[in-house]
């Protein structure tokens, strides 16, 4: 390019490529002397159009072949007297998201850069494709220009502005000046695309400056687009909020398994600042004996095979010593259905890891012969002495014991489906939001099988039966993600049975049992009361 720089072409060639730079569906270099694709830029991830995946296949094969012969007129034109051309033409049938659609194509020549090479942009246009027929490039390109979400800015070599269109000037207001001093202190540096953020007026605006300049450095024309990010400051600040606040430890970590963000739940977790994790590896602070099996379930993930997992695991703290966590992964997929990160939620787990070292190291091991080896919960022997001491003659009249007897509803398919390795983990999930549910002195024990019960002495009326069951039934009733590719959903069928003066344990089970299965039959995720219960 010599010289000044028509304002026609700036407009032409600067804001198209500004365009196509956020909103391109496809964009095709063509030798001229044949017609072929020399190279072909297109993301079918963004893409409205739908083209075949060969970068080579002949650019005219995504238009409609009515409007054929007007586009050959424009490169043959392009091709013999340069500068930039464009026409409207109608996608073709087999490819547009939309059969009909009207694509906006301008043709530039490029023969300075790439010999017979011109430029093919196109992408799908909603204004009505008839006005533009016959239309220069510099008319069609400010009609875009002017209709963009962005606003957009063009100068020329001289560093004076030859376009503007009326988005820019609402969003720059009272701020002008500070938008103006901006723009010439991105032009005074040598950086290719400076992307800065003000605020104006109240609201949050991002300015991006793009120069051309020549081999010695000269500028040759700018363009500067302005946008409103208002509301994605704000939504980014809430999710700053919520995640750095979170009790829960969270990461966010990037498809090569960097850490992106970290909050200082999990910081404290790995005894490391935040920042000290940000764009480590997790196998930096996983021990090495656990890394082989997390790397290989995050490789199922990858490959679509399954849509995250947990795993028990070590982390490496700071001071040298091993951190037990619970560890669930879940997969974040983008708009168009690929995987673009993971979410990591991370549990201390080093103190139960504890307790269970110590009843496994004790001599008669008489915790585990009261509690459930799977879920940690007491058992059914552990449930029956506690039953018996209760239901005995110190039990007092005013007493209140009531029993829940949980039988999960739509189980077996999980096994059925996923295996029961996965089957293990939803009783364990089971467990822990069991736990989590009931009040500190209620009894939460793992029955058997798929069978769970819960004690309490606090309830004194059928409303307060009713609540705590309403609250058990929730927390069972809540999709288990990050095990399979799509969410596990299981229900619980509930029995109530009230104890009756000195009632056997036993009789008392029975009763809410029976009560469970009546639950069952009559649909499942019921409530059924035994007979005589309050």
């Amino acid at each position: 390019m010599e010289g000044a720089v028509d304002g026609e072409r700036v407009l032409s060639e600067t804001v198209l490529h500004h365009l196509l730079d956020r909103s391109a569906d496809v964009t095709v270099l063509v030798d001229a002397s044949t017609g072929r694709s020399i190279h072909r830029w297109y993301d079918p991830s963004t893409s409205r159009l739908h083209l075949p995946l060969s970068p080579t296949a002949r650019a005219i094969t995504w238009m409609h072949p009515d409007d054929l012969p007007a586009v050959l007129d424009v490169m043959a034109v392009v091709a013999h007297e340069g500068g930039s051309r464009s026409t409207v033409a109608r996608v073709h049938p087999d490819h547009a998201a939309v059969v009909g659609s009207s694509l906006m194509i301008v043709a530039h020549d490029v023969s300075a850069s790439v010999p017979f090479g011109i430029l093919v942009h196109a992408w799908l246009v909603d204004f009505d494709a008839a006005a533009l027929e016959g239309a220069e490039a510099g008319v069609a390109m400010s009609s875009l220009a002017e209709a963009a979400p962005v606003g957009l800015q063009v100068r020329s070599g001289n560093g004076s502005v030859s376009f503007e269109n009326s988005r820019f000037s609402a969003l720059v207001g009272a701020g002008r000046d500070e938008v103006e001093a901006r723009i010439s202190a991105a032009l005074d540096s040598t950086a290719i695309d400076t992307v800065s953020d003000l605020a104006v007026d109240g609201r949050s605006l991002r300015l991006r400056v793009v120069p051309t300049r020549d081999a010695e450095h000269r500028l040759l024309l700018a363009v500067a687009s302005l946008e409103d990010v208002t509301s994605q400051r704000a939504a980014e600040g809430l999710f700053r909020a919520v995640f750095d606040g979170s009790p829960v430890a969270t990461a966010v970590v990037d498809l090569d398994g960097r850490f992106v963000q970290v909050n200082d739940a999990l910081a404290m977790i790995c005894g490391r600042p935040s920042d000290d994790l940000l764009g480590r590896g997790f196998a930096e602070i996983t021990h090495p004996d656990d890394l082989a099996v997390d790397e290989e379930l995050l490789a199922e993930v990858r490959a679509g095979r399954r849509g995250g997992y947990q795993m028990e695991k070590r982390f490496l703290h700071r001071a040298g010593h091993e951190v037990w966590v619970e560890l669930t992964v879940s997969a974040v997929h983008d708009a168009a259905g690929a995987i673009s990160h993971f979410v990591s939620h991370v549990e201390d787990i080093s103190g139960r890891k504890a307790l269970i070292d110590m009843a496994d190291s004790s001599e008669d091991l008489a915790y585990w012969a009261t509690h459930d080896h799977l879920t940690g919960l007491p058992n059914r022997r552990y449930l029956d002495s506690y039953l018996t001491s209760n239901l005995g003659p110190r039990r007092r009249a005013d007493d209140h014991l009531v029993v829940l007897f949980l039988d999960l509803d739509d189980f077996k398919p999980v096994n059925d489906r996923h295996g029961h390795q996965t089957g293990d983990e939803v009783l364990r999930t089971i467990a822990r939001r069991l736990r989590s549910a009931a009040r500190e002195d209620e009894l939460v024990a793992r029955y058997g099988g798929d069978e769970f019960v819960v004690v309490t002495t606090r309830a004194r009326t059928a409303y307060d039966v009713s609540l705590l069951a309403e609250r058990i039934l929730g927390a069972v009733r809540t999709p288990i993600v990050g095990l399979t590719e799509d969410p596990i959903l299981v229900g619980a069928s509930v029995g109530i049975g009230h104890a009756h003066g000195d009632e056997d344990p036993a009789a008392l089970l029975t009763r809410a049992d029976a009560a469970s299965y009546r639950a069952k039959r009559a649909g499942k995720g019921r409530i059924e009361y035994a007979p005589g219960t309050v």
